[in-house]
């Protein structure tokens, strides 16, 4: 990965990792000499994982690193290689002698001014590196979506903890059996309430000719639901591109900024059909309530906009606030 040209800028894509070590502050202040000795050996035990990983070290800072790597995955592989290196050799010294590290992940849009990377991933990757455990690993849902299946390691999802000059929830996974147990930290400010998507509604019918009815009830949902006073609801042409989507509630809800989606399905047999319908809350993914309409099919627009204000009434009566799992509501209406 090489360095731009001084005065030159480019902007791509990249995995950021930070790094601190553990208690380095409070030893500096007792024994300033071994703080310099640690330092230097915890430099020359890190810094070969970079070049293994086809990591830049861009920096140092103070007693850790910024490295940027092309892809996530080289990022978190150097980052296992550390800590496992790390661990092998704090087993042959005191704790008084042990380097502790920490390490953040994030991947995303960088800028590049000659040997510098700035921007909102580096800005993302330095607050995640706080939240890892002593000898731990935190990555963003960037990372985790991009190596999850690539790795020999198990995840544990912290939520969207709150970051320092981060406008946007992420959510902060942290890497099983490095580090103390993991604790979630503070949540952020959920996603606003008074915001709903309604995602497509899925054909479940033997014939995929009936998905122009599913399509004309994500369309008649979306009407209904945006007459509601105090309610803001996402276009049609915003949520269409989630039709078949493997992205998680979650992620949708960051991507659109909205509180909460209504998903469903649709399936018809004879002269009867089927439509499920179901709010979930965004920031957790929980199902707050969840509806069954079985009709006859007489009047396909008259069904379609008696489903949409029921769903209306329903959600409203929710008051946009979410319920314990225990309380959800799941209910047929004939």
């Amino acid at each position: 990965m090489s360095a731009m040209p001084p005065g030159t800028e480019d902007r791509r894509l990249a995995a950021i990792m930070f790094t601190d070590t553990v208690g380095f502050t409070g030893l500096g202040q007792r024994n300033e000499g071994l703080m310099m000795e640690l330092l230097n050996e915890q430099r020359r035990l890190v810094r070969p994982f970079f070049e293994k990983n086809r990591g830049r070290e861009v920096k140092t800072t103070g007693d850790g690193f910024l490295v940027e790597f092309s892809s996530a995955l080289d990022a978190v592989r150097c980052a296992l290689d550390i800590q496992g290196a790390l661990k092998e050799e704090n087993s042959k010294r005191t704790e008084e002698k042990s380097i502790i590290v920490r390490i953040g992940i994030h991947l995303g849009d960088v800028i590049h001014t000659g040997d510098d990377v700035a921007g909102d991933a580096v800005n993302v990757a330095s607050r995640v590196e706080p939240i890892a455990p002593p000898g731990g690993i935190c990555v963003t849902s960037q990372v985790y979506a991009s190596v999850v299946n690539k790795v020999e390691c198990q995840f544990e999802s912290l939520g969207t903890p709150a970051l320092k000059n981060v406008a946007t929830p992420v959510e902060v996974y942290g890497i099983v059996g490095y580090g103390a147990q993991m604790t979630r930290p503070p949540p952020a400010r959920g996603l606003p309430k008074d915001r709903v998507a309604v995602l497509p509604f899925v054909n479940i019918s033997p014939d995929p000719a009936d998905e122009y009815f599913a399509d004309g009830i994500t369309e008649e949902m979306i009407s209904s639901l945006s007459r509601t006073k105090g309610l803001r609801v996402i276009a049609r042409a915003s949520v269409i591109k989630y039709r078949a989507t493997a992205k998680s509630v979650s992620d949708i809800g960051r991507e659109l900024n909205v509180g909460s989606v209504l998903e469903g399905s649709v399936r018809k047999a004879g002269d009867t059909i089927r439509i499920t319908a179901q709010l979930v809350e965004t920031s957790n993914e929980e199902t707050v309530w969840s509806q069954d309409y079985d009709r006859k099919i007489e009047d396909v627009f008259a069904i379609q906009i008696e489903v949409a204000q029921r769903v209306t009434v329903a959600y409203t009566q929710q008051k946009l606030v979410v319920r314990p799992p225990a309380q959800v509501a799941s209910t047929r209406i004939t």
